[in-house]
């Protein structure tokens, strides 16, 4: 028992080998609970979703389950070195170590912080294919992060960063400026992939150019028009420019204008609306608004139809006209109402036959 209590107390690099398994005890206990406290910590969070904002929940389980390793282990080695009496150069020496392993935790739940609300931001909004846009942003968020901590890290170490971040300031400055143009394509890529203002295969009408959205690229877009060349225009360019979307139109309006020929009955102009919501209703993409006497003309009674397409795609232009035209003059042959005569697009009740037998 002496010969036990004499090798405890001898002493080794300044510090008893009491001293020694007292520090292990430490570092194994702390190696033990804090995997525990964090499995713990994760399951208590994921047991409150109904009881707290699912954002906060979401982010505090992932910013606990990417507690590496790595950190627990730097952590309960700090501590059990910390109960030893150590020269100062190495306790320099540690605490540098443990404000690296720090850092380098603090930068990964930055990361992951990052990357949650990126990837939050496209459920939201329902963006389903991973766009280039998205990926630069994701790396751009990821050097921020990295780089703050890593000047965070050496003003702890005591270095004066202040000069740094001005020179990492002036050189940013001229590396935009000799890259104004390819800056400008790379943040409206940027605006694009925030505001949505378009998506993957909307039509797109650009002036005189109309065509579907195939690429949404980190410096253009690409369109495929609808005579099948794809046009490429710059992001920059893009936004400055007025956007017709009909890839969002949920209904679009055609309004025709048919001409009764001025001798037409009375009785036939009255039911002439309602056989033209007919002729509308037999078309499936096509819902009626209204059809009225809207003036005389230089020919006839003008009407003026207004039909909405339910399914507008300006790639098919003129599809649904084509279908309405031909149900119309189905439905008005069906009428009795015909054009006035060859070469005119004046419609009136068709007369009889001539050389139609009289009657006795």
């Amino acid at each position: 028992m002496q010969a036990l209590q004499q090798l405890a107390g001898r002493m080794y690099y300044g510090n008893s080998l009491g001293h020694y398994v007292e520090a292990l005890a430490i570092f194994l206990v702390l190696l033990t609970v804090l995997p525990l406290v964090r499995l713990a910590l994760s399951r208590r969070l994921r047991s409150r979703r109904s009881h707290a904002s699912p954002t906060a929940l979401e982010l505090s389980v992932a910013l606990v389950e990417h507690t590496t390793r790595l950190f627990i282990v730097a952590v309960s080695a700090y501590a059990a070195l910390k109960s030893l009496r150590l020269p100062a150069p190495s306790g320099r020496v540690i605490d540098v170590l443990i404000q690296i392993a720090v850092w380098i935790q603090v930068a990964l739940w930055g990361m992951q912080a990052v990357v949650f609300a990126i990837d939050r931001h496209r459920r939201r909004i329902g963006v389903t294919a991973q766009l280039p846009t998205y990926a630069i942003l994701r790396f751009l968020g990821l050097v921020l992060v990295w780089a703050l901590s890593l000047l965070m890290l050496l003003a702890n170490l005591g270095v004066n960063i202040t000069a740094l971040v001005t020179s990492l300031g002036i050189g940013g400055v001229a590396f935009a400026l000799a890259i104004q143009n390819v800056l400008g394509d790379i943040l409206a890529s940027l605006a694009i992939a925030w505001d949505k203002p378009f998506e993957l295969g909307d039509e797109l009408q650009l002036g005189a150019i109309i065509g579907s959205v195939e690429q949404i690229g980190i410096k253009s877009t690409r369109l495929r028009s609808i005579d099948g060349e794809q046009i490429i225009i710059g992001n920059a360019q893009l936004l400055t420019q007025q956007i017709r979307n009909f890839g969002r139109a949920r209904e679009q309006r055609l309004t025709l204008v048919l001409t009764l020929a001025f001798d037409t009955p009375i009785d036939t102009l009255r039911a002439f609306p309602a056989l033209i919501e007919q002729a509308v209703r037999t078309l499936p993409d096509a819902r009626f608004d209204r059809c009225w006497l809207r003036s005389l003309g230089g020919a006839g009674f003008e009407f003026e139809l207004s039909v909405f397409d339910t399914a507008p795609r300006r790639a098919l232009p003129g599809a649904l006209r084509e279908q309405l035209l031909l149900a119309l003059l189905a439905r008005l042959d069906a009428g009795g109402l015909g054009f006035a005569s060859a070469g005119s697009a004046v419609l009136a009740p068709r007369k009889p036959q001539a050389g139609t037998a009289a009657g006795p």
